[in-house]
């Protein structure tokens, strides 16, 4: 579904590649996890994904067509984006923000219907925001504004869900809740997810395809159970990666 190809990138006053010849092929209906330390290159590789950023070199195709020929109306309908810090517009309420999801779908002078305004509330009530939704957006904690710009995502019900980091912001509860809503959204509708993430993890409670990333490549790529091992992971992280067995996977962390 998304292919890319020999994708290499630096930013203007860099001096070396932030992405160094990647070449990926993400299948649909599956969820991906791209996992790595801090600027190793996640969410630059996920920008270009989305279009926002060219690359100098290499190719991003969606079902064969070329990412950077599509309008970004096109780009809407085929993946929604959720940044890890984004500019939006403060005087807006969380319902009316929520109902922006619905632009990919409607006319320029078309305003949402009853049933996509109920989906808007029942999408936020699953997220347990539908207590915020007559707030202005400035008035939320950091928390609470991610947990909503996920829920628009998934209310613009495009193809393709990007999101980074989406639990950085957030206590522990709603982390879980974010992914295993994610993990319910892959395993009962056709849509492809892919993350960034500094959480291992993540990929297992998710049952993830992995994409191990360090210094701008891909290391290695697969399923999470295989992959997320100490020898794997030491390469990245260091030497101090442990296991837990409390739990139905071997859950990773530091002595």
């Amino acid at each position: 579904m998304i292919n890319l190809k020999n994708i290499k990138f630096k930013y203007k006053n860099n001096a070396y590649d932030v992405i160094n010849d990647v070449t990926l092929n993400i299948k649909k209906n599956t969820i991906n996890v791209l996992l790595g330390l801090n600027a190793c290159g996640k969410t630059t590789l996920l920008k270009i994904m989305n279009g926002l950023l060219k690359p100098q070199h290499g190719v991003v195709e969606i079902d064969g067509e070329n990412i950077i020929s599509m309008s970004h109306v096109e780009r809407a309908k085929k993946m929604s984006f959720v940044l890890q810090r984004q500019n939006i517009a403060s005087d807006f309420t969380v319902f009316n923000y929520l109902a922006i999801g619905y632009t990919n779908s409607l006319k320029f002078y078309e305003q949402p219907t009853s049933s996509q305004k109920e989906k808007v509330v029942a999408i936020a009530e699953e997220f347990g925001i539908g207590n915020l939704l007559n707030r202005l957006l400035d008035e939320l904690s950091g928390g609470q504004l991610q947990m909503v710009s996920i829920c628009k995502a998934l209310i613009q019900d495009s193809e393709i869900i990007l999101l980074d980091e989406p639990t950085s912001a957030l206590d522990m509860r709603n982390q879980n809740k974010v992914l295993s809503t994610l993990k319910r959204i892959a395993e009962e509708t056709n849509k492809t997810i892919i993350i960034t993430t500094h959480n291992p993890n993540h990929a297992l409670y998710l049952k993830a395809n992995v994409v191990i990333m360090n210094k701008g490549k891909i290391i290695n790529e697969g399923n999470s159970e295989k992959l997320i091992t100490k020898e794997t992971l030491t390469e990245i992280y260091g030497n101090d990666i442990c296991y837990s067995n409390e739990l139905d996977y071997n859950e990773v962390s530091f002595k």
